[in-house]
């Protein structure tokens, strides 16, 4: 559903910019619960204040809890079905392309030098390679990003 966000409230929509959606991501990712609600609340509150933040968070909720009981009942039904399996693997693998296409439609946007993407990449590897938790990987990016602003700045 990322990128289905990302799209709306973009191009669409134009709710937010590309540099306020990294921004909406980066919140969404780093709090505690499911990034897709987080991302709904950020923008609901974005517009319409603490009504909007809980009319969006609930609008994302109640949808995808609905589904993810019904998916159930089904899985229980045809869990060993070998199409149910297939389409459920298919899924997977869309999911895997649409989240790559929404990182690089974004980073390309956001990341305007070499340095940007080799910190980007090296965030990546930490995560999926040498399985470093993304709270310390949040944590130092943040970390780099002050340095490097300092040193823009002069050091001052």
């Amino acid at each position: 559903m990322i990128p289905l966000v990302v799209d709306l409230a973009t191009e669409r929509r134009q709710w937010l910019s590309k540099d306020e959606m990294m921004d909406c991501l980066s919140i969404a990712q780093s709090l505690p619960g499911g990034i897709i609600v987080n991302m709904a609340s950020y923008i609901g509150r974005r517009l319409c204040g603490t009504a909007g933040m809980l009319f969006a968070a609930f609008g994302v909720v109640l949808p995808t809890a609905a589904l993810a009981v019904l998916v159930g009942i089904l899985l229980g039904h045809f869990g060993e079905n070998a199409y149910a399996t297939g389409a459920i693997l298919g899924a997977k693998a869309g999911a895997v392309g649409l989240v790559l296409a929404t990182f690089f439609k974004l980073g390309s946007q956001t990341n305007k030098g070499r340095l940007s993407w080799v910190i980007a990449v090296c965030a990546m590897a930490a995560v999926l390679i040498f399985h470093i938790s993304p709270i310390w990987v949040i944590i130092a990016g943040g970390f780099l990003g002050w340095i490097m602003s300092r040193l823009k700045r002069g050091g001052g």
